[in-house]
C-alpha cells in the first residue's frame, strides 16, 4: 500500500526533525501565535515534501486542482483549489493529494477541505491517495478568539466524514492524521474501513 509507506516514512521525518531540535511542541502550541501559525504550517509542509522525495515521488506545490462539478444547483461555485502538496508520476499524473492544517483552521475549514477532496477525485482519476493532516492538542487557552480550546473535539467529527469519503472512492487510500500535544496520530482508512490506527508520541 502506498499509504503506509507514507505513514512510517512521515513518521521518521518527524522523529528525526524533533532530535535534531527542528520541531517541537513549541510549533503546534497555543503560547507563540506566529510561530504555532505561518512556522509551522511551512516547517510540516516541508518536511512532508521531504518524505516524499525520500519514497520517490515527484512533487508540486500548490498545484491547481479541478472539480468533478464547478457547478451547484445552477450557480458557479469554486472550481478549483490548491492543496498544498501534489505528487505526481513521472507522466505528471496526480497521484496524492496532501493538505497540512495548523492550531488556526476553523471547524468549517476543516470540514470543507474533505469537500473539496471530495469534488476533486471524480475529475483525477489518477489521484491513489488522500493525506490530510489537522493540529488537534488539547488547548486550555485561546492563541485566537475563534479557535476552539478543546481542538481533541475535532477528531471524531473529522475522522468520520473521512470514513464517508472513503467509501465513496473505494480504489484510493486516504490518511487521516493529526498532531496534537503528545505526538503525531494517523489513520489509514480504505473503502469506508480504518484498516490501521497509530499512536506515535513523537515528543517524548
Amino acid at each position: 500500500m502506498i499509504a503506509k509507506k507514507i505513514i512510517a516514512s512521515i513518521t521518521e521525518s518527524f522523529k528525526e526533525y524533533i532530535q535534531k531540535g527542528l520541531f517541537s511542541r513549541d510549533f503546534i502550541g497555543p503560547d507563540q501565535e506566529y510561530y504555532a501559525g505561518g512556522r509551522c504550517h511551512s516547517r510540516v509542509l516541508g518536511l512532508i515534501i521531504q518524505c516524499l522525495l525520500r519514497l520517490g515521488f515527484y512533487v508540486d506545490v500548490e498545484r491547481s486542482i479541478y472539480f468533478h462539478t464547478p457547478k451547484i444547483n445552477g450557480k458557479r461555485r469554486m472550481n478549483k483549489f490548491r492543496p498544498d502538496i501534489t505528487a505526481v508520476d513521472p507522466a505528471d499524473h496526480i497521484i496524492g493529494i496532501i493538505e497540512y492544517e495548523t492550531i488556526d483552521a476553523t471547524r468549517e475549514h476543516l470540514l470543507h477541505k474533505i469537500d473539496y477532496f471530495k469534488r476533486s477525485l471524480p475529475a483525477n482519476l489518477s489521484i491513489k491517495f488522500v493525506l490530510f493532516i489537522t493540529t488537534l492538542p488539547t488547548l486550555t487557552k485561546r492563541p485566537n478568539t475563534w479557535i476552539e480550546k478543546n481542538r481533541s473535539t475535532l477528531v471524531e467529527p473529522l475522522t468520520n466524514k473521512f470514513i464517508q469519503l472513503s467509501s465513496s472512492f473505494p480504489e484510493v487510500e486516504f490518511v487521516f492524521a493529526y498532531l496534537n500535544e503528545d505526538g503525531i496520530y494517523l489513520n489509514l482508512i480504505i473503502n469506508g474501513v480504518i484498516k490501521e490506527k497509530q499512536k506515535n508520541k513523537i515528543f517524548k
